[in-house]
């Protein structure tokens, strides 16, 4: 049964750390006058396409517009996060993570204008709730899986609006669905030789 509870969430290190990390990241980005920090790193396809500055596809991922934006990825972090850490190994859940935001990342890149500009985690989180999506799909719970299913097409649908960057949802959350079948797979092949 797919459960999280405050146990989970105060356990989550790798997801405590990845919003410790957005958080300091985020003031940082602020301090001071002027906003250079905030510029190097973020995503802007045109300093990627022209100057090779490839890092952004990372970078971008720690950074965001305001305090809204911070709380709501944070929030959402928490609990995706928490959840995918409790039921995935450490290595797995941050492949899941930077992956997804990684293939968010790069399909804004090809897909929006060259002067386009992203911040945010929201291609990571995505993934994580992909791959949460993933273990309520394989817990034979058909209620929760149906609310699961709404409760993914809401998301994606909201992710269609004015200012949100809808392909790094999209792809973040391919990322997440993939990334976590294959090892919800893997998983469940090696529990299987072992079941005798």
């Amino acid at each position: 049964m797919i459960v999280l509870d405050q146990e989970s969430i105060t356990e989550a290190r790798l997801t405590i750390s990845l919003i410790v990390l957005n958080v300091v990241c985020y003031f940082l980005a602020f301090i001071g006058d002027d906003n250079d920090y905030f510029f190097l790193f973020a995503q802007v396809n045109a300093s990627i396409i022209n100057n090779y500055e490839y890092w952004r596809l990372f970078t971008s991922m720690f950074l965001h517009s305001d305090l809204l934006h911070l709380f709501m990825n944070m929030f959402t972090l928490l609990l995706y996060g928490s959840l995918v850490e409790k039921f995935f190994k450490k290595y797995e859940y941050l492949i899941i993570y930077f992956f997804s935001g990684f293939l968010g990342n790069l399909f804004t890149l090809v897909l929006y204008p060259p002067y386009s500009l992203s911040v945010g985690a929201s291609g990571a989180i995505f993934g994580l709730l992909g791959a949460a999506f993933v273990l309520v799909a394989r817990s034979n719970e058909r209620t929760v899986l149906v609310l699961a299913i709404i409760y993914l097409v809401y998301f994606m649908v909201a992710s269609f609006q004015p200012g949100i960057n809808a392909w790094a949802h999209l792809f973040g959350l391919i990322g997440g669905l993939l990334f976590g079948y294959l090892f919800s797979q893997k998983r469940r092949k090696v529990s299987a030789t072992y079941d005798y």
